[in-house]
């Protein structure tokens, strides 16, 4: 059985999808901070390693559904799935997600949470977010495809004039990353992890359950980037290069 104390967590997240739903639980960023070793995770979060590894290897028992197994797709590929499964349905339910906190602060405008404060964020964030898809699949997107043509059918890799590299987009696009989550967990401070009585109304449940499950869909869109897009993109760049 493999060591997973010394491995990081998003090694283990872009190893097998299912460990996504353990570290969720446990509230570990394993999509911006996928650097960090499992061990030191544990103890600068007061987890129970035993019982943290005992979980992540119950979930990765069996075989990986390949249709899902995100870490051996094509990047062009998995370039195109992260647009069809993340970044169109973001663009069709941020309006939404506003309007209902519209509705919310004028309704209640010294409601609890505060959700004044909540839709500032939000609106914050759903413009970056919104921006930032646009600048990968307008920039970054399209050059990982010619990558992956020049390899899948040993083609020459022609460089795009204006993109010398995947360098520089990247690491563009993790810092943004950063910052979306870092909203996101003032959001989720605020509405109290996304846990509210329930003895509040239908409305404020709704809302909450919208923004959860945006938060969990970025978290998951994040980690398909960071940690498997991404640096299979530098990886391939720098042997196209060589």
């Amino acid at each position: 059985m493999e060591n997973l104390k010394e491995k990081t967590v998003g090694l283990i997240a872009a190893g097998d999808y299912r460990t996504c739903a353990v570290f969720e639980k446990y509230g570990i960023d394993y999509f911006n901070q996928g650097k960090i070793l499992l061990g030191e995770i544990a103890v600068n979060g007061n987890i129970t390693l035993d019982n943290l590894i005992n979980e992540l290897n119950q979930v990765k028992e069996g075989n990986i559904d390949q249709d899902v197994d995100f870490n051996n797709w094509s990047l062009d590929v998995l370039a195109n799935y992260i647009i069809k499964t993340y970044h169109q349905p973001a663009e069709k339910e941020i309006p939404v997600i506003k309007q209902e906190l519209d509705t919310l602060t004028q309704d209640q405008p010294n409601g609890s949470p505060d959700w004044t404060e909540i839709k500032t964020l939000f609106d914050k964030v759903a413009g970056e977010i919104v921006v930032h898809q646009k600048k990968e699949e307008l920039i970054l997107f399209p050059y990982i495809r010619k990558m992956a043509d020049a390899k899948n059918n040993q083609k020459p890799f022609v460089r795009p004039p204006m993109t010398k590299s995947a360098e520089n987009p990247v690491n563009m696009l993790t810092h943004e990353h950063q910052d979306q989550g870092e909203t996101f967990k003032k959001i989720a401070s605020l509405c109290r992890e996304y846990k509210l009585p329930e003895t509040v109304s239908k409305e404020h449940q709704e809302i909450i359950q919208h923004l959860k499950d945006f938060d969990e869909k970025l978290h998951l869109h994040i980690h398909l980037e960071n940690n498997i897009l991404f640096p299979k993109a530098l990886q391939l760049d720098k042997e196209l290069a060589g």
